[in-house]
């Protein structure tokens, strides 16, 4: 099994969660056809353990960024709301470099380097802070506990919605094939967040640990897996790349 990290190396795991981070891998290559093809620095089989591991630190550091950048913009699109080129436009101002980008590797490139050093305990590690699962301690709070399955399968319909809105809107951009992919996933993530936010009262982290809290009963749930599909159908659209269900 391919260990992979968020959409591009630096989308926030608060996000659009897990359905993005089992996009990752095509995230990471649809960017490289928006960029045209990517010269490598280094050879992979010159790049060491412990450069993967730097790698990795930087990673984190640039996800933390992304991370309070993308709350600044879901709070100004609650305030104000804006289209997705807007948004767009918002979020590629603030973005900070992609650590990939540094090194001159795709996403495909470092799975590779992931896969080959995945047995080693930092790399493990420090993977696990970039797939950043919710603290299991937040489904103690009163507000989690109030959301209920069904509330956790409306929120993701609604999220679809949104997302199948997206791609339409992305459908009609002009000159799509300039668009920075990564960019225009956070893009996304951010538009949905706020518009979930605004409606329920219920933010990306709130579901995150909801989902985590009903983990067990969700798993076995046909619905919720019918529509967790549609959304990363729909986010493969978005950024150009085929989806195929396991």
């Amino acid at each position: 099994k391919k260990v992979v990290v968020a959409a591009g190396g630096v989308a926030s795991a608060c996000t659009l969660l897990y359905a993005l981070k089992q996009r990752a891998a095509a995230g990471g290559a649809a960017s490289e056809v928006g960029d045209g093809k990517r010269s490598r620095a280094t050879p992979l089989d010159a790049i060491s353990k412990e450069q993967v591991l730097e790698i990795l630190q930087e990673i984190i550091q640039t996800q933390g960024k992304v991370k309070v950048k993308t709350k600044d913009i879901i709070r100004d699109l609650i305030r104000s709301p804006m289209d997705l080129e807007s948004t767009y436009a918002k979020v590629k101002a603030v973005m900070p470099p992609d650590p990939l980008d540094k090194y001159g590797l795709s996403m495909m490139d470092f799975d590779q380097l992931l896969e080959r050093h995945q047995g080693d305990p930092a790399v493990r590690e420090a993977i696990a802070k970039i797939m950043g699962a919710p603290d299991p301690s937040s489904c103690s709070s009163e507000k989690i506990q109030a959301i209920t399955v069904k509330k956790i399968i409306e929120l993701h319909t609604f999220m679809l919605e949104e997302l199948d809105q997206l791609v339409r809107d992305y459908q009609a951009l002009q000159n799509k094939g300039s668009y920075d992919m990564k960019v225009i996933t956070i893009a996304a993530q951010a538009t949905v967040n706020a518009k979930i936010e605004s409606r329920y009262g219920i933010t990306s982290e709130d579901i995150e640990s909801a989902v985590l809290m009903y983990h067990t009963m969700l798993a076995t749930d046909q619905e919720f897996a019918a529509i967790n599909i549609k959304i990363q159908h729909t986010m493969g659209q978005l950024m150009g790349t085929p989806f195929a269900p396991p």
